[in-house]
Formats: C-alpha cells, sequence, structure tokens
C-alpha cells in the first residue's frame, strides 16, 4: 500500500509485455519467505520467480501465488487488486487465500471445510461478472448470445481475482473467460470458491480446471458458478454456445 499510494509505483515491462511494479516484487519475497518458513518441504510456484523450464515439476502439493493480481487496476489507482496464495494437491486447489490490501478484505477458504451456499431466485437476472481491463470479441459475442436467447441478465465489472470471489460471496452468479489466464491467476480464489459451493469448469468439455500441468501454465477458457443451482439453469445454454462458437 506505501507503493500504491506513492507516485513511484517503479512500472516495468516484463518479457511477456505484462507489467510488473515494486509492489509485485516486494510481495513476492515477503511471501516467499514467510511460506518458507511455514511449510518448509512444500515446493512454491510464484508469478514473479516461474520459469517455463520449470513447467513440468512434478509437484504433488505445491503453493501457488500471484503476489499481485490485476497489476493494471494497481497502475490505474482503481483498488481492485489482490494478493492470491493456493495450495494446488494432486492437480486441484484445496486451500485459497485471497486478499484485497486497498479495500482491507480477505477472504479464505478450503475444501475440506466446505461451506456451501445453494441459493439462487431464478425469476431473478442472472448476474455475470466480466473483467474491467479483458474484455474480448468472444466475450461480446457471448452477451449476443445471452440477448438473442431471451436469458435476462446484468453485467457486473471487476478486477483480478475479485470476479470469482464475488462469486463465492454472493455477489454474482457466473464468470465466463475467454482471454488469457495463468494458474496463478485463479487457484487461489478457485479454491476460495469451492469451499463456499461453486465450481470452475473448463468450456470445452465442462470438467474441472487442472492445476500444474506439465505442458502449460496457461489455463483454457473457462465458465464459474455461484453454486450448483446457477451451474444448472445455464449450462444446457454454454454447451450450445460452446459448441457453436468456441
Amino acid at each position: 500500500m506505501k507503493i500504491y499510494l506513492s507516485n513511484d509505483i517503479g512500472m516495468q515491462d516484463k518479457k511477456d509485455g505484462s507489467p510488473v511494479t515494486k509492489a509485485d516484487l516486494a510481495a513476492n519475497k515477503i511471501i516467499l519467505d514467510d511460506l518458507e518458513k511455514l511449510t518448509p518441504a512444500i515446493p512454491i510456484i510464484s508469478e514473479e520467480t516461474f520459469s517455463t523450464n520449470n513447467t513440468d515439476h512434478g509437484h504433488q502439493l505445491f503453493w501457488i501465488i500471484d503476489p499481485l493480481d490485476g497489476t493494471r487496476e494497481f497502475i490505474n489507482k482503481s483498488d481492485e487488486f489482490t494478493v492470491n496464495i493456493g495450495l494446488i494437491e494432486n492437480g486441484k486447489p484445496v486451500f485459497g487465500i485471497v486478499g484485497c490490501p486497498s479495500l482491507k478484505k480477505m477472504w479464505s477458504g478450503s475444501i475440506y471445510d466446505k461451506r456451501p451456499v445453494d441459493v439462487f431466485n431464478e425469476k431473478d437476472p442472472i448476474r455475470v461478472v466480466m473483467s474491467k481491463s479483458h474484455q474480448t470479441e468472444i466475450d461480446k459475442l457471448f452477451l449476443d448470445f445471452l440477448n438473442s436467447s431471451g436469458v435476462s441478465f446484468n453485467i457486473i465489472e471487476k478486477g483480478s481475482s475479485l470476479k470469482i470471489c464475488s462469486l463465492a460471496n454472493g455477489e454474482a452468479d457466473f464468470y465466463p473467460r475467454f482471454g488469457p489466464t495463468s494458474e496463478w491467476d485463479i487457484a487461489a480464489a478457485d479454491g476460495y470458491l469451492q469451499s463456499r459451493g461453486g465450481v470452475i469448469l473448463k468450456a470445452v468439455d465442462f470438467t474441472p480446471l487442472d492445476y500444474g500441468k506439465t505442458d502449460s501454465i496457461l489455463n483454457p477458457q473457462f465458465y464459474g458458478f455461484r453454486n450448483n443451482l446457477v451451474k444448472q439453469k445455464i449450462t444446457p445454454l454454454l454447451r450450445e454456445f460452446s459448441k457453436k462458437l468456441l
């Protein structure tokens, strides 16, 4: 927050063209140092230290962190940036903690301590949460598809992993993601969402996302659901969209 509130965030471009600031690097050091003290036997995968040479790492249990998710929101002073720490076991997120420093909020949950919230009124419009910074042509096609299918919906715009947290918190019902994301972008929020009874599924075959993939750190296109009631209501439409346009 000291860096966020200062006039010197030290922005640079990484090799892939994405921005990084002094806050990304400072948070990364703090998190790595403390996790190594707390759980010295558990490997850590971090956005800021990851190398493509280490994609096929073979860890069955590992931390995956994004020390500052939503760097563009951080740079634009929008407050919607987060710190994400997820624990992956056998390719699935089993625990996640997401902090939003500017809002002084933190969310966490484990799949071993689920507190599902199965509430959804089918008469209400579906609250679709989407990115503030990364909307694509497919996003627009998808919204056109909902309109043409007679689906009543409202758009909620959020940055970073707050989109997934909004599902778990009951602020939104559904999150379609067609643009690129990496495992560390969503692992922590995915773990928290699952602890609240939600789920994220691949858009291509409606199976859960995999983490610690051997070929790529990138996620496929996916759909996030607040709970099973939402998933049951809109999955038939999503299958039709995926078949036609993905």
